[in-house]
């Protein structure tokens, strides 16, 4: 696919007014891999005209990574004198590049700083005293950016990290959203948008791997079921383990939740560990799990890629590196692909909702989660109730929905039993909505009433009336 720079604009919008301000400017901007924090900032650098040092850290020894940012401070601010000087020092290196920037704006950009400070621990207090003390008086707008996510939560944004409150715009840059996914796949259906937008989680870096000018079906093998696809195990472990001391525990955690043992016991009887309480921790933090509260709290992947991964192809690697993943794929997974979609449209519908909270008819929702819970139905007797969207401003319950990722229509069966699970919800009077690939029936459409029917299409036009 064409290397051509899609969306981000909000995050260019206020890079660009930051970098207008006078004086030392510090971002941190931090995101899971390959979601595209370096090519964003390599557009907003390639955007303006000004001096650009970008140096990119990697697991090397301290007297390298100091010449390797040397190189690079000289190739952008002094090529002449590249051979011909040295420092000894990174902060006699920093001291140099404040100098530079005392009478006129230079964008200093250090990539995967966490390498940098995890194989130099006091960079964190050299730039803290270089900051405080030099590059105030100057006009350096200064980028740290990591992959690292806990790591720049703990040792650069806590209150107790040597960095902290040094910094004037901090970035958490996510995933794109289903429409933004989109916009890389011209050509594709709704469809077949919807079904990338789940495989990829919405990640730049694996959205470019599907080639429009394919079939959906022919990337999914290529990518999923071949030997040298993207979505190879060995891609996998760097998107799992990449913070972690014992991978094979970490990823048999994610396998155990991808195949729905959600709550503590399950995921612990799965993996064959009594205690995992510390290694769940680590992966919420890390932001591939999230931890939902209920009476029976559970956990959910927060990356429907890796969900995909270990619940289709895990299983497969055998065949696939035996050059036969495809006929895994026809036998097992294509099938499957609706079953797999169900969680991923629930996120599309919330989504969509929040975009369009406040628009219309929608009411004003401060978050839209899952709900699940067990009562008592007019016999006393318990009855589990499963509800796909709540919608919520505070503690209220403004909304409830229900999403069917299916190619039949939403009939009345579907609509009768989830009026009925509705009557348990504590809400006045929500707003109800209910998202369907297939359409829904006659009967449905004439009886909904105040209900709101989204289809697919719908959820793919951006401006709404």
């Amino acid at each position: 696919m064409q290397d051509v720079f899609r969306g981000r604009a909000s995050e260019l919008r206020i890079l660009d007014k930051k970098i207008k301000q006078n004086g030392f400017v510090m971002t941190v901007l931090y995101g899971r891999r390959r979601v595209g924090k370096t090519k964003l900032i390599n557009k907003f650098m390639h955007d303006h005209d000004y001096k650009c040092v970008s140096f990119t850290a990697v697991e090397r020894g301290e007297a390298e990574l100091l010449s390797m940012m040397t190189e690079s401070v000289l190739n952008a601010l002094a090529p002449e004198l590249l051979g011909n000087i040295t420092f000894n020092s990174f902060e006699n290196l920093f001291d140099y590049i404040g100098k530079q920037a005392e009478n006129e704006r230079i964008i200093f950009f250090i990539d995967e700083y966490p390498y940098l400070a995890k194989q130099c621990p006091y960079i964190q207090s050299v730039l803290q005293k270089q900051i405080d003390l030099k590059w105030k008086k100057g006009n350096l707008f200064f980028i740290i950016c990591g992959s690292l996510v806990s790591f720049m939560k703990d040792e650069v944004l806590a209150e107790t990290a040597p960095l902290y409150g040094r910094s004037d715009l901090e970035l958490k840059l996510r995933p794109f959203n289903y429409l933004e996914t989109a916009e890389f796949l011209d050509g594709y259906t709704n469809e077949e948008k919807a079904i990338c937008y789940g495989l990829t989680n919405g990640v730049a870096k694996y959205i470019e791997q599907f080639d429009v000018s394919e079939t959906l079906e022919a990337n999914i093998i290529e990518q999923f079921y071949s030997i040298g696809g993207y979505f190879s195990e060995e891609q996998i472990k760097t998107v799992i383990t990449s913070e972690k001391q014992n991978p094979a525990l970490y990823n048999s955690i994610i396998s155990a939740v991808a195949t729905g043992h959600t709550k503590n016991n399950e995921i612990a009887s799965y993996v064959g560990v009594n205690e995992i309480t510390y290694p769940l921790k680590v992966l919420v933090k890390a932001e591939l799990l999230e931890r939902r509260v209920a009476k029976r709290p559970y956990y959910v992947l927060n990356d429907s890629m890796l969900e995909f991964w270990f619940r289709y192809v895990n299983r497969a690697t055998s065949l696939i590196n035996a050059d036969n993943g495809e006929v895994y794929y026809y036998s097992s997974v294509k099938g499957s692909l609706y079953d797999f979609m169900g969680k991923v449209f629930e996120k599309m519908a919330k989504e969509y909702l929040l975009a369009h909270a406040g628009m219309g008819d929608f009411p004003i929702l401060t978050d839209v989660t899952d709900y699940q819970d067990t009562v008592l139905d007019e016999d006393k007797k318990q009855k589990q109730i499963e509800i796909d969207l709540l919608g919520k401003n505070g503690k209220q319950i403004f909304l409830v929905g229900e999403c069917k990722f299916k190619n039949s229509e939403f009939d009345k069966a579907e609509y009768d039993k989830f009026l009925d699970k509705i009557h348990y919800i504590p809400a006045n009077n929500p707003v109800v909505c209910i998202f369907s690939l297939g359409g829904f029936s006659k009967y449905v459409k004439d009886n909904s009433k105040g209900c709101k029917l989204i289809s697919l299409d719908d959820m793919y036009e951006k401006n709404m009336e």
